[in-house]
């Protein structure tokens, strides 16, 4: 047979349609779901470019529109017509005829293309509303997703902010709070790049956590603003990886340990007494190999660089609580073989899990009402900031800094103003309060208003100690600035912003990072940081950029090393109730008086009070071992307990809550003060018993955030009252609270105050605009 070809004298003619009506005529063949789609996409449009004649389909279809008669009887507690269904094989050409008459042919086709494109799209919000979305479904779909997206056919971005929602809840936050801010800056390619980052279960179903999550928001929101602010050039965040909240379910599920879920119903002595059983059983516990080779992975990337691996629960740095330091937080040298660096990363990992049940955020979430909530934990796996410096490693300096200013140290700075706790070396010396060392504190919009001004304060509350990680013995250590500055001279980075020379009673910048560091006479003042470079700007910047996002006032903590400034963490910070101007009353008889004060007051009222404990500092120093003096904390916990809440203050000395040299302070940590009104530290000449303005601690956060007033006393300076024998002589009801207290009743006084004057209790007026407070019965 053979096949002739084909006349060419004669042309074939074909139909020309418009590419939207081509469109259609395989949407009919082919996809008749999203056909409909398509068409009903189509009325909507034309409704809302108010064509007249979509009108009429739209009663047609719904015949329980306003307005229209219907035989069938409706009303407001009636249901309404069912209606037509909307069949679009059958509706489709006289839909699209009414959009021909008012669009244009070139606009049909573009609407109906991106109608499609966000059709294609919808798979990934399909997948997290549909409660499918394990990491690995949706990090497959979010890559799927970006290779697919094209902005030029999308004009409506409704989609896609609803789609950093669900991706938002679904990985970093369901807070609505968190939510409104963060939709606004983390994109969907954000998203991808923290999930690059995570380390989980395949299957599972878990979130970052709450610390990861603030920084992750504070990034974006920085790296937004950067570009038309060059004051934040300069910073960044540290290199980071992730580990999701429900690894700790795995692990506890891995290891038959979920019984240690439910002990947070448990009494508080009880918990106290099993935790350190609890972080035993859990550092000698093994993960499954999935996650063993997350770990793997992470120790290649890091390359041995020296790490922080910190908590980030789910309740943790959120709007509910900051949480501050009730969990842990802990460095690893990342050195050595790559089993003894995997070795060290599981076991600091575990312990970090432990803390989830301890008894600090157990009585932190009860206090809040969260006891039920189902905390998970999440890890943030950080590179350290800093240098190596022989055979220490460590930032130049770091710290905390806070918008609001809860805790001034002058009439002239205002809450606005900020506060700053800056010390050289890691930032460990800024959150914790130590006994034997200070910190510089600022206050960003008054950097000129420093806490001290004499030359013999500056040298006495200067930072004499450092944080670093010894590189050599794997250990986290406190060493002598001066002598670590002896050693390696000016290989410290930004040594010269740091540090002043003491010359004949009179403090000197360094010229240069040139100067002879080993043989001056050093003190940390960070005056070169803070008068010669941009430094407090900078910081000032930060805090504002991020108020302004979160809507309030932030919290950050930082470190640099010695170039460029990193950002940590960021958190809606914990405030003071706002309190009304306080009027000291004028007419308090002196022996009403329990004591005055006139140094770093803040304003507030405490009243009410019903009892005194009071830990008498002479007393105290007499104690000889560690048992006795953490009986003393013991009472205090057991008083905690058994006293009505917020009807007692406590007063003892030094530094409450302090790490070191506990005979300067009592040991306590948060769960062992939380009920009391106030906590009071006083300041004796003798015993050095100096109270440290603590406000950017964690323990300071603790107060602020139940609203415990805090105030120094400083009895031995001329004017100020402290009505000693009132709290020494008044009978001391503290066998009725707590066995075997036989031993300390001398020094540890429980002072109820109706004792002195039947029916009256104790008030506390602080007024901070004129740096004066009183105690008196009333």
């Amino acid at each position: 047979m053979t096949i002739t070809k084909k006349s060419t004298d004669k042309k074939r003619k074909f139909e020309q349609k418009p590419a939207w009506q081509i469109i259609l005529d395989l949407l009919v063949a082919q996809d008749t779901i999203l056909l409909y789609r398509i068409c009903r996409k189509m009325i909507i449009h034309l409704n809302r470019t108010e064509v007249p004649e979509i009108n009429e389909i739209i009663e047609n279809l719904n015949p329980g529109k306003p307005g229209r008669e219907n035989s069938q009887r409706t009303g407001e507690n009636w249901p309404k017509p069912k209606g037509t269904p909307l069949i679009a094989r059958n509706m489709y050409k006289h839909i699209f005829e009414v959009a021909d008459k008012y669009l244009d042919d070139e606009e049909i086709t573009a609407l109906i293309s991106r109608w499609i494109q966000q059709e294609n799209l919808n798979f990934l919000s399909s997948l997290l509303e549909q409660g499918e979305a394990s990491l690995v479904k949706v990090a497959e779909g979010v890559n799927r997703y970006i290779k697919l997206f094209n902005p030029d056919l999308i004009q409506s971005f409704d989609e896609i902010i609803g789609l950093r929602v669900s991706l938002i809840n679904r990985f970093l936050s369901e807070n609505l709070d968190y939510v409104r801010i963060a939709k606004k800056h983390i994109t969907i390619k954000e998203i991808a790049n923290i999930i690059d980052r995570m380390i989980g279960p395949a299957s599972g179903y878990g979130k970052l956590g709450g610390k990861s999550a603030g920084l992750s928001l504070a990034k974006k929101i920085l790296i937004q603003k950067r570009k038309d602010n060059p004051i934040l050039e300069n910073v960044s965040t540290p290199k980071t990886r992730f580990l999701s909240s429900d690894c700790l379910l795995q692990f506890l599920n891995y290891n038959a340990l979920e019984e240690f879920v439910y002990i947070k119903y448990k009494d508080p002595e009880a918990i106290r007494q099993e935790y350190s059983f609890i972080e035993y059983v859990f550092k000698n516990s093994q993960f499954p190999p999935e996650i063993i080779n997350g770990f793997k992975r992470i120790l290649d990337d890091f390359e041995g660089a020296p790490i922080v691996v910190r908590s980030s629960s789910i309740l943790e740095d959120s709007f509910e609580g900051s949480f501050s330091g009730k969990y842990k937080s802990l460095f690893i040298a990342n050195i050595g073989t790559k089993q003894e660096r995997l070795s060290a990363l599981v076991d600091a990992i575990a312990e970090v899990y432990a803390s989830t049940f301890g008894p600090d955020p157990i009585a932190y979430r009860s206090e809040r009402g969260l006891l039920d909530f189902r905390e998970e934990m999440g890890i943030l796996i950080q590179q350290v900031v800093g240098n190596k410096i022989g055979k220490y490693f460590m930032p130049s300096y770091a710290g905390v800094a806070f918008s609001n200013n809860e805790f001034s140290w002058s009439p002239r700075i205002k809450r606005k103003d900020g506060v700053l706790r800056l010390v050289a070396g890691m930032g460990t010396r800024a959150v914790d309060r130590t006994i034997d060392d200070y910190p510089k504190l600022i206050s960003p919009g008054q950097p000129g208003l420093s806490v001290n001004n004499r030359y013999e304060d500056v040298l006495r509350y200067s930072q004499k100690y450092i944080d670093v990680i010894n590189l050599e013995t794997n250990a986290f250590e406190t060493i002598e600035f001066a002598g670590l500055i002896a050693e390696s001279g000016n290989q410290y980075p930004a040594i010269e912003k740091i540090v002043s020379f003491n010359r004949n009673q009179m403090l000197v910048n360094p010229i240069s990072a040139m100067s002879d560091f080993k043989n001056e006479d050093l003190i940390v003042t960070f005056n070169p940081l803070i008068q010669n470079t941009n430094f407090i700007k900078q910081v000032k910047e930060i805090l504002e950029v991020l108020e302004e996002a979160y809507g309030g006032p932030v919290d950050i903590e930082f470190a640099s090393d010695g170039k460029k400034l990193y950002m940590l963490q960021c958190r809606p910070q914990s405030h003071f109730e706002n309190i009304a101007e306080v009027n000291i009353p004028a007419n308090i008889s002196d022996d009403s008086k329990i004591f005055t004060a006139n140094n770093y007051v803040s304003s507030g009222i405490v009243d009410n009070i019903e009892y005194v404990v009071y830990v008498d500092s002479e007393g105290y120093s007499k104690l000889q071992t560690k048992e006795q003096i953490y009986g003393v904390g013991r009472i205090v916990r057991f008083l905690n307990r058994e006293l009505p809440k917020r009807k007692f203050i406590l007063i003892g000395p030094g530094r409450w809550g302090s790490k070191g040299d506990i005979k300067l302070g009592v040991p306590v940590i948060y769960s062992d003060i939380n009920n009391t009104a106030m906590l009071i530290e006083v300041a004796r000449e003798k015993g050095g018993y100096v109270p440290e303005l603590s406000f950017g601690t964690h323990f300071f956060q603790d107060l602020v955030e139940a609203n415990i007033k805090y105030l120094p006393l400083y009895p031995d300076i001329k004017d100020n009252l402290f009505n000693e024998d009132f709290l020494m002589k008044s009978e001391n009801h503290l066998s009725e609270f707590v066995d075997d207290v036989k031993d300390y009743e001398s020094f540890v006084k429980l002072v109820k105050v109706s004792d002195m004057r039947a029916g009256c209790s104790l008030s506390v007026f602080m007024d901070g605009e004129e740096n004066e407070a009183v105690a008196f019965i009333c």
